[in-house]
This record gives C-alpha cells, structure tokens and sequence, in this order.
C-alpha cells in the first residue's frame, strides 16, 4: 500500500486523467497523462502504511517538479528517484505525461551502488538504459495480458528491475546480470518496435534497425535469433498479418489486393500471394470472399512483441485457423 494526498487544480480547470497500471510481485507500473495537481507524502501517511518503496519518476511531456530530502527538482525531461519512506511532493503545473516504476527497497537496495545517495538525482532523458526502461514499462501496459503466467510475471518483473538497476548504477554482480537479462529484452522490444512502425517501407533493413538501437546489424540479428526467429521473418509474418487484417476490414474492402499488398510493404504481388498462402494456407482472394462478420477475427498484428518464445507463432496459428473456420462457413452455406 502507498497513500499520497492529491490536491486538485483550482475550480473550473478540466479535469482529465489518462492512466494506465499494472501491479506485479515486487513491481508497480504507472503511465499516463494527467491535468495539473500535486501529490503529497506526508509523514501521517508514511506512518500509516509504513512504506519505504523506491519510486522512479519518469516526466515524459509537460513541466514536473520534485521536492524531497531537503531538495527540490525542475525537470521537463528525466527522471528522479524518491523514497517513500521520505515526505515529498510531487507538483505538475500544466497537463502532461509521466511513467512511475515502484520497487521495493529490499529489491532494488541489493541491486544499485549507494542507492540512498543517488535518491533525488536527476536522470537526463537521453540516458540510454532510461530510454529502453521506458518503451519497454510502457510496452508491459499495452502488450502483455493480464492473465499472463506466473514464470512470464517474474521473468518481467527482474528484466524491468533490471533496467532501473542500470539506470541507476547497478553493482558489478548485477550490471553483469542485467547485460545478459534486461537489457536484451528491451532491445528486442525497441527493434521490434522499430519494424512494426515501419514495416511499410519497402525498403527497410537490418541496417536502419542498428542505426536506430545504436548497435551492429550483427547484434540485431542475434537479438531476433534469441527469440527464436529472424528480422527477415518477423517483417515478413508482420507485413502478411496486417494485410490479413486489412483484408478482413469493411473500410479497405474497395481497395484491391495490390494496393494493401503495396501498402503493407510488400513491392512484388505474387511474392506477397505465395507469402500469405503459406502461412495463412488461403489466398488473400479467398480471405476478402470469406464471411465478413465472422465471430473469428484476427488478433492485432503485434506478433508477441513482449512475451515468451514462440508465442508469434502462436498468434499466427490462431488467426490461421481463424481464417479456415470463416471460408469453411461461407462454404457450409453455399451448399
């Protein structure tokens, strides 16, 4: 439990709050955009819940200020590290965004080099491993189910502490570990990331990805290769899947195959035909003819950006099958 007072904006301000939360075993993910406040720690409420948490504060847009310990922090652009066990405050002036990582003080204390010093200084946002912490906790809030196994759950929860870990100065044991952990994770996210917005170019590469992470095509590849796959595949599984979905929208049903084959990435028709047979074991053709309002639509083309091993696979099988079950319904009814 963490109890903060929260003073609303003056009368008459609109009010609107975006948020979105996750709690974990040992973890607590907060994101979102909010309207101008302030939030309190008192020490009536640390002595009622007596929580001695770590809260990383990651401002992503809008002006935030941070007083704690003695100390009080302007920043547009960050983060802070504070303590719960500390009174504090935290004041936004105008609307904006912001990522909260909680961890526990017996977690993270074991993890990083003089934690209680490091409290209460800023992080710029250019950091690198700052930069990897925050798609990938804002990932976890969109992408994961909440339903997820239990191994799925902890194998978060460290590759997450494991990036704060690293944003902070982790000790040698443990910067080792998160090398080998965290930090590949959230690569593969990020260039994973990277693909799926830019998968419509036609001409998109190992090379652009590098250039993006900051790493070697070489590294790029071997991150793919960890998840039990290739930049090549997953392009290609998520060029087919979007048009997939495409093919089964009612708003691109007056664009012809080519156009959503174009659109998707794809530069050769018949190359983009033979792909999507083999996977989804139809044509696109036979795909637009099938049912439009079959009960079996396609699951959101992210193709396992953050879970385990072959779970792209998976959601591929599923929509293939989905798509066998609607061209055999039409077919039931035209008999």
């Amino acid at each position: 439990m963490f109890k903060v007072e929260i003073e609303l904006p003056p009368p008459n301000t609109p009010v609107k709050v975006d948020m979105a939360a996750r709690s974990l075993p040992g973890l607590q993910l907060l994101s979102g955009l909010c309207t101008p406040g302030r939030m309190i720690r008192t020490r009536r409420l640390i002595a009622e819940d007596g929580n001695d948490d770590f809260i990383l504060r990651i401002n992503t847009s809008g002006a935030a200020t941070v007083a704690a310990a003695g100390r009080k922090i302007d920043y547009a652009c960050g983060a802070v590290l504070t303590n719960a066990a500390e009174v504090s405050a935290f004041d936004r002036p105008s609307f904006g965004g912001s990522t909260v990582v909680r961890i526990p003080r017996s977690i993270l204390s074991a993890l990083v080099i003089d934690i209680d010093d490091i409290a209460m200084r800023p992080i710029p946002g250019e950091t690198n491993t700052l930069k990897l912490l925050l798609g990938y906790a804002n990932a976890l809030l969109t992408d994961v189910p909440l339903a997820s196994p239990p191994e799925l759950r902890h194998l978060i929860v460290s590759q997450i502490t494991d990036l704060v870990a690293l944003t902070l100065g982790a000790t040698r044991d443990a910067a080792h570990i998160a090398e080998g952990r965290g930090v590949p994770a959230a690569r593969l996210h990020a260039a994973k990331a990277y693909v799926m917005e830019n998968s419509g170019r036609q001409n998109l590469s190992v090379a652009d990805v590098a250039k993006q992470l900051g790493v070697s095509n070489r590294h790029v590849q071997r991150l793919f290769e960890s998840d039990g796959t290739t930049f090549s595949t997953f392009l290609l599984d998520y060029r087919v899947a979007c048009a997939y979905r495409m093919l089964c929208r009612p708003q691109y049903g007056h664009w012809d195959i080519g156009k959503i084959a174009g659109y998707v990435g794809f530069s050769d028709l018949s190359y983009f035909g033979r792909c999507f047979r083999k996977i989804y074991g139809s044509t696109p053709r036979d795909i637009r003819r099938a049912d439009g309002n079959s009960t079996r639509r396609p699951l959101k083309p992210a193709l396992g950006l953050l879970l385990p091993k072959g779970l792209s696979a998976t959601v591929l099988d599923k929509t293939k099958r989905g798509c066998k079950t609607a061209l055999k319904s039409k077919e039931r009814r035209k008999q």
